[in-house]
């Protein structure tokens, strides 16, 4: 009958994963829905870091996902295969945090640092891991008998086995937990039984045996176990939907808590203070809080939905979050108000997306694109979401303990309209071509309308200046002249709602323009450095010759690649305005879609009210207001790189952020809004080029490297031959970015005994920007 059970219990668990493709996860809002795109497997087990600052799940497809919390990032992924049908990995980390451990065939022990495999112990599987809380010894239980084993974590040896008289069945343990001395350990079976074991000893002090089984599936499971902290109490649960409250030493029976339904509870956990239990349950995805005292339920709530329902959940050390795994998701809750703070989703090829619970989020590269909402009974892409909702910096607050109750909800976000594109060639025999856009007004108006070029931003308009069809007041056509390039043309066409919070879906055409031409690419260059400011409390003292070094490394190792290199380097304070640099930027707009575009700035930059700002030599007041007048804005910036034609731009931003302006300022500025790396991401995704940017917003510029700032140094460098990683003689834009982002940290960490890293964001084509000489 156990193996029988076993099979079905498997075949369960791969026929839910098997659905894992598009898994709905919990309804947000009666507004809201979330949904994801792309395969993402089960969650069979969480656990947080003692200090919280990490936590570990565990799938089905026995894989775990190590997830920075303090940054709201996956770090890395463990794969411990056991070839087991239908299994979980169970995951815990070591008293001390530096280490994971994951189940599969044996123990696995994993740096975390490094994510190398420190050891295996053991070579049957692994169901449950308990660690002492005390000493680096750990408890693992099986399928195996003798299933459960007390090993020395740092020895990789076995200590004591632990044998219950019965048979085989009897032996097979389902759970296992720590007392908060170490001194005892809490079993949970197959077959419904409960035992106390004295550790030390590896003699069993306690049993007793619930009836836990039903109809369908014979056994009866105790699936999870919890010592209280006092150690005076148990708390049990399994598949008869209880949860159970005994006493120690003796395992009476002292109270049931009923409520689950369907296929059984899957987690229980005493809160720190011991006051109050919670309990997960497997298929009605319920995560209930019950008062122990009184045996009454405090709250419930619909935590993980569907079939694939709720599997794990762990409390953190200090009471204020709940961390609980499964359908394809791990989530962190407040414990308070057992709110909902964020959603963990690590797909199955590796990209991953930490979501707010009012939608704010952070990703990776594609992870945003994986992740399906629906709002007012829509649907949308996360990624169309990108540059008002892509806030890292909000989704670290919230999972600090910070409230984002302030911050408008994806719920609220006006819905955006929808793009064609009509009346538009196929084909034309000359550099350019009319466009023209069918835009839809669906109810949130229409904003910025963008033109993509072979991936880079070409036009951005933000005139509103369209004309109204007459016969039908929702819809509005606009026509664009667009230059070619020789052979294929991909178009991709974006619109904004009124308030370009959110994107509409992309509207996609090609045209092969058949022309002939002698011309050939030529590189434009716009380069800044200021050193001098209305405000003399900004001076700077290496901006101008970190301007000076980057131009004239770019003009040399450019030298006979491209037709011309045309360099414009601005450096005096007169030439440094916010009007003339706006001014020269708008004189790019001459360009041909094959020319390269670059453009370097050393300055001053900071994020104030949501938005990024380059700090003219104009700029006075730092105030809010003054900024908004006197620096050039993100949004500024953004329309004015957009409008380039050239379809091949290299931005670089070496600007010193808030922190070069004084602390107080610095704490202002981070707390008032995204930060600088999050700003130069969606600059990056926004207009369809590769950023690179000295530093992250809490880290200074480091200054004063062979009389130059680091961060130029470096990529001077990297231009001048040491980025050319292949040896093909020619520095491409993807091989510098990966060479400055390397070599940054190194040297800083080396050389200053401080922190530096840059932020890279690669989007559009990659190109040779440099020969090597």
């Amino acid at each position: 009958m156990p193996a029988f059970r076993n099979i079905l219990i498997a075949c369960l668990a791969i026929l839910l994963c098997s659905c894992m493709a598009t898994p709905e996860l919990r309804m947000k809002s009666a507004d809201m829905s979330m949904e994801l795109k792309q395969s993402a497997p089960m969650v069979t087990s969480v656990a947080f870091s003692p200090d919280t600052r990490f936590a570990l799940s565990g799938s089905v497809k026995e894989t775990a996902t190590l997830w920075d919390l303090t940054l709201a990032t996956a770090v890395r992924t463990f794969s411990a295969p056991s070839g087991h049908m239908g299994g979980g990995l169970a995951v815990a980390f070591s008293q001390d945090g530096l280490y994971g451990l994951t189940g599969g065939t044996g123990l696995k022990i994993w740096d975390l640092s490094t994510g190398r495999e420190v050891r295996t112990i053991g070579d049957v599987r692994v169901e449950s891991i308990a660690v002492s809380p005390e000493k680096h010894t750990v408890l693992t239980v099986g399928e195996v008998s003798p299933n459960m084993v007390l090993w020395d974590m740092d020895k990789g040896i076995e200590i004591n086995r632990f044998y219950v008289p019965g048979g085989i069945v009897e032996n097979i343990a389902k759970s296992v937990k720590f007392s908060r001395d170490g001194r005892y350990a809490l079993s949970g079976d197959w077959v419904g039984r409960i035992i106390l074991w004295d550790v030390a000893a590896g003699r069993k002090i306690s049993s007793v045996k619930a009836d836990y089984g039903i109809a369908f599936l014979p056994g009866s499971d105790v699936r999870s176990v919890a010592f209280s902290p006092d150690g005076k109490y148990a708390l049990s649960g399994g598949e008869d939907n209880i949860v159970r409250l005994w006493s120690i030493p003796s395992l009476s029976l002292v109270k049931e808590f009923k409520g689950h339904t369907g296929m059984g509870i899957s987690s229980v956990a005493f809160t720190p203070d011991g006051r109050y239990a919670l309990s997960g349950g497997f298929s009605d995805g319920l995560m209930k809080l019950w008062d122990i005292s009184t045996g009454v339920e405090v709250k419930s709530i619909m935590a993980h939905a569907g079939m694939t329902g709720f599997s794990s959940l762990a409390i953190s050390q200090d009471g204020k979050f709940v961390l609980s795994g499964g359908d394809a998701s791990t989530r962190i809750w407040d414990f308070a108000t057992l709110e909902e703070v964020a959603t963990l989703v690590s797909f199955e090829d590796g990209e991953w997306v930490v979501v707010t619970a009012n939608g704010y989020y952070n990703s990776s590269e594609k992870g945003d694109q994986y992740m399906r909402v629906t709002v007012g009974g829509k649907p949308y892409t996360i990624s169309q979401l990108r540059e008002s909702f892509y806030r890292p910096d909000l989704v670290k607050l919230a999972l600090s303990g910070g409230s984002l109750k302030n911050f408008a909800k994806l719920a609220d976000i006006k819905q955006p309209p929808t793009v064609s594109i009509v009346n538009t060639p196929a084909r034309v025999d000359r550099d350019e071509a009319s466009v023209t856009l069918k835009i839809n007004d669906a109810g949130g108006g229409i904003g910025d309308i963008r033109l993509y070029l072979n991936g880079a931003a070409v036009m951005l308009d933000s005139s509103r200046g369209m004309k109204v069809v007459s016969n039908n007041r929702n819809e509005v056509n606009k026509t664009y002249n667009l230059k070619l390039t020789r052979g294929l043309n991909s178009i991709r066409a974006i619109a904004f709602n009124g308030d370009n919070t959110m994107q509409s879906s992309d509207a996609l055409c090609q045209i092969t323009a058949s022309f002939q031409t002698d011309v050939k690419p030529s590189l434009y260059a716009l380069v800044i450095g200021i050193n001098d400011y209305k405000n003399p409390k900004l001076q700077l003292n290496n901006a101008v010759a970190d301007a000076v070094l980057f131009g004239s490394t770019l003009k040399q190792s450019a030298s006979g690649l491209f037709d011309k290199v045309n360099l414009k380097m601005l450096t005096t304070a007169e030439a440094t305005t916010n009007e003339n640099i706006i001014k020269e930027l708008k004189s790019m707009r001459l360009l041909n879609p094959d020319d390269l575009f670059v453009f370097y700035v050393a300055s001053h930059g900071t994020v104030d009210g949501g938005e990024y700002f380059l700090i003219t030599s104009n700029v006075g007041s730092t105030r809010t207001e003054k900024l908004k007048s006197d620096a050039i804005s993100q949004a500024t910036f953004k329309e004015l790189i957009a409008n380039i034609p050239a379809t091949k731009k290299l931005i670089i931003i070496d600007t010193c952020n808030a922190g070069a302006l004084g602390s107080a300022i610095q704490t202002a500025m981070l707390t008032r809004g995204m930060s600088e790396d999050t700003a130069m991401k969606v600059l990056s995704r926004a207009v369809g080029s590769t950023v690179l940017s000295a530093s992250t917003s809490i880290q200074e510029a480091l200054e004063g490297y062979n009389g130059h700032g680091l961060f130029t140094f470096v990529l001077t460098e990297g231009l001048q031959g040491k980025a050319d990683k292949g040896g093909t003689g020619y520095v491409k834009t993807t091989e510098l970015a990966d060479y400055v982002d390397n070599e940054v940290p190194i040297l800083a960490e080396k050389i200053f005994k401080k922190a530096q890293y840059p932020t890279i964001s690669i989007s559009g084509q990659a190109f040779p920007i440099g020969r090597v000489q």
